[in-house]
């Protein structure tokens, strides 16, 4: 599993390798990881290369401390030190902030975004501000319940794996992290993404509604819509055969360009 230093941190991630053209996946908040990136990247089509960088575990806390900017920084920093070019960039949930954040800041090294679950900010998101309020408050064995949240029906053997691999991660980071993205608003920032952008809604997500769905195709010149109807807050896992068909057809959809 490689490791690289970002600005003097330690920097996990994995790689699918070979030379097919970028896409890097960003996890979400709550201890998330690169492992709920795998089974999308495994299902990667013949020409594409998926890396994941993992932000709670296995790496050091940038420089800044766990922030949104920060977070977005690094993307930046790892876009440059493997030199891939143009990648897309993918989030899911607060790791769609960051893509956001990372496409209004750095949008000449990016060849495409898609938006998983996530939305510009945290208007209207009272389940996101009471888990964060949970998490302040409790210990670490409510991550369980937390974690509960982001599926519609969970997915075993895989959730219990996630569960464990949050309760590793630091909570002061989770926190930290959290408090971030609720003060961060991309709203006046999306019209600027000239990017092509795929925004994936799950239709039984309790926290990230059609109305962040909505707001992010409002501002974004350049977007479309992905339905997943049968999913909640994680349709990479939960209706992967949907999933891959909207995500794959959007990546065929980006022409190749070397520069």
């Amino acid at each position: 599993m490689p490791i690289i230093r970002l600005d003097g941190a330690r920097v996990h991630y994995t790689d699918s390798g070979g030379d097919g053209r970028p896409v890097i996946f960003l996890h979400g908040g709550f201890g998330s990881s690169s492992e709920l990136w795998q089974r999308t990247i495994d299902a990667l089509p013949a020409g594409w290369r998926g890396l994941a960088i993992d932000n709670f575990l296995r790496s050091d806390a940038p420089p800044d401390g766990y922030n949104i900017a920060a977070l977005a920084r690094r993307v930046a920093a790892f876009i440059d030190r493997l030199g891939l070019v143009r990648p897309v960039v993918v989030g899911h949930s607060m790791g769609g902030v960051v893509t956001q954040m990372t496409a209004a800041r750095y949008q000449d090294k990016l060849g495409g975004i898609t938006l998983v679950c996530t939305g510009p900010s945290m208007t209207n998101h009272s389940l996101g501000r009471a888990l964060l309020a949970q998490l302040e408050s409790s210990d670490i064995d409510t991550m369980r319940e937390i974690s509960a949240h982001w599926f519609r029906v969970l997915p075993q053997p895989f959730f219990d794996g996630y569960v464990e691999r949050a309760k590793a991660a630091p909570i002061s980071a989770m926190i930290d992290v959290q408090a971030s993205l609720i003060e961060t608003d991309m709203r006046a920032d999306l019209p600027d993404i000239a990017l092509p952008a795929l925004v994936v809604w799950g239709a039984h997500d309790a926290g990230r509604t059609m109305e962040h769905a909505q707001r992010l195709l409002d501002g974004l010149p350049n977007s479309r819509l992905a339905p997943m109807h049968d999913s909640g807050h994680s349709p990479m896992l939960e209706t992967p055969e949907a999933f891959d068909s909207a995500f794959h057809a959007f990546l065929t959809s980006i022409p190749e360009t070397n520069t």
